[in-house]
């Protein structure tokens, strides 16, 4: 491995730390390329082995490899397509495979780059210089095993510098043109992102985390870049290593991204270990109210005061050990950050604590409820009703005892008693469980029966006699039956 010495006196970000004289270490992917050979498409050549959880690069860089394959994930699989994590390419393919707007021949063209190929040490394009290609398995994503995690084999603790990211052909034109899965970008808001964060001494997340826009549409027009970019790394501050997550606009709920999980990687730097004021520790959060929020934390040593974030936005400073952030949005989390700074202005790393806002509001009741009754049961309809944040639930009361609480707008009440008056309840529950008032009706079931059940058979139900006995699951004409569907029973007379 090549090291670059550089010697930095300044400010990594408005407010942040100031840096001692130490010495920078530098990844040189191409340093290494006897440990990795490639095959004719220009990629590693154990890529599909998951006997590799990790590619090193000397005592400083891990990168990732296999480690959900090894730790449980997936098990060994002949003749694989893809990968977890990253590993080495010099293809620098920046073809569009996608073209007939399928993802069939992406798996045998995953190794490529937009910008076409490497970087040099002087951080120019090089055709033929290795790069790395990460892809993310989020579907087993965890925080013991992420699949896009770099750690630093010495032990030690470093501060990164920043770091070089890339587009990776098959997200570039999936979000141009769709590729069979993901959609093209064509609203405004919709976006492609990559979340770099730090990693503390006991593997949670330390510093404030880096998001690097890979594509964004915006004022009617798709912004997405085929060049190298640097990423300044400075805000996660000094740490035992860092992992990235993505996220993309075009995702689908339980499945996850739409957009390929890929980009690349054409080298990092980072600091040797830095002694400094420590780190704020301890924190806590207090929600306060629906706009409020009480932080507070350990004190550090030679700290004379404290710098204040919301998401990475600097908002106020305190001599304290605590403070109330204010002006938040109800039943919203976020992200509050303390810097200690000494009376020098040395300034330490990030602590953090996330913390959601209250949400006190009670929803406004459901309107227009409606019932059909019938010898044995109530059926009920009503109107939605509203919240300011989310409506959860509807809880449906008889005669002031919670029958169930349901999701929709509809629920039928059975077990109940011929020709016997009842008190129907509903109310609104939000997704903090506040409640709204009850609306109420009273209703009374008929003496003889109104319609007649499905007569025919369903395996998920079981019909007994009067008697109580087991039937089968297809009711008899002319009988008095009891059905259990569930955890719902029902009586009937089928004609």
């Amino acid at each position: 491995m090549t090291k670059r010495i550089c010697f930095f006196i300044g400010m990594a970000m408005a407010g942040a730390m100031m840096l001692h004289a130490t010495e920078t270490i530098r990844l040189d992917l191409s340093a290494y390329m006897d440990d990795y050979p490639l095959d004719e498409d220009g990629k590693w050549v154990e890529t599909y082995n998951d006997a590799f959880p990790a590619i090193d690069f000397g005592e400083y860089f891990s990168f990732a490899h296999m480690k959900h394959f090894i730790y449980g994930g997936n098990p060994s699989v002949v003749d694989m397509t893809y990968w977890d994590g990253f590993t080495i390419c010099t293809n620098g393919d920046d073809t569009d495979w996608g073209y007939s707007g399928s993802s069939a021949f992406w798996p045998e063209h995953q190794w490529g780059c937009m910008a076409g190929g490497g970087l040099d040490e002087n951080g120019n394009v090089k055709k033929g210089a290795p790069y790395l290609v990460g892809y993310w398995g989020y579907n087993y994503e965890d925080e013991a095993v992420r699949s896009l995690q770099i750690d630093f084999p010495d032990g030690e603790t470093h501060r990164p510098v920043g770091i070089w990211v890339c587009n990776h052909p098959w997200a570039y034109y999936g979000i141009q043109h769709s590729d069979g899965f993901a959609h093209s970008f064509a609203d405004n808001g919709a976006a492609f992102r990559l979340i770099i964060h730090g990693i503390d001494e006991e593997e949670g997340e330390a510093g404030m985390p880096v998001t690097v826009t890979l594509a964004s549409f915006h004022d009617n027009k798709l912004d997405i870049s085929r060049d190298w970019q640097w990423v300044d790394l400075t805000s996660l501050g000094q740490v035992n290593g860092i992992f990235f997550t993505m996220e993309s606009s075009d995702s689908s709920q339980g499945l996850g991204m739409n957009t390929a999980a890929y980009f690349c990687l054409g080298g990092m730097e980072i600091l040797e270990h830095v002694d400094e004021i420590a780190r704020p520790a301890g924190l806590q959060a207090e929600p306060i109210d629906e706009n409020s929020v009480k932080v507070s934390w350990s004190k550090v040593h030679d700290a004379a005061y404290y710098r204040l974030y919301v998401d990475s936005v600097l908002v106020d400073s305190t001599e304290t050990t605590s403070f109330v952030f204010t002006g938040l949005k109800c039943y919203t989390s976020y992200k509050f950050f303390v810097q200690a700074v000494s009376a020098y202005k040395e300034s330490s790393d990030w602590g953090y604590v996330i913390a959601r806002t209250k949400d006190l509001t009670p929803p406004m009741p459901p309107t227009n409820l409606k019932a059909e009754a019938d010898m044995y049961k109530i059926r009920l309809t009503w109107d939605a009703g509203t919240d300011n944040v989310a409506v959860g639930r509807y809880g449906v009361y008889v005669d002031g005892k919670r029958y169930t609480r349901t999701k929709y707008t509809t629920c039928t009440v059975t077990g109940l008693s011929p020709a016997t008056t009842y008190t129907i309840e509903v109310d609104t529950w939000d997704s903090s469980d506040n409640t709204s008032e009850r609306v109420s009706l009273q209703v009374t079931t008929t003496s003889t029966p109104t319609g007649t059940e499905d007569v025919t058979a369903d395996t998920e139900r079981t019909v007994y006699s009067v008697m109580g006995q087991k039937t089968g699951n297809r009711p008899q004409p002319g009988q008095v039956s009891i059905i259990q569907t569930g955890n719902q029973v029902i009586k009937q007379i089928t004609q």
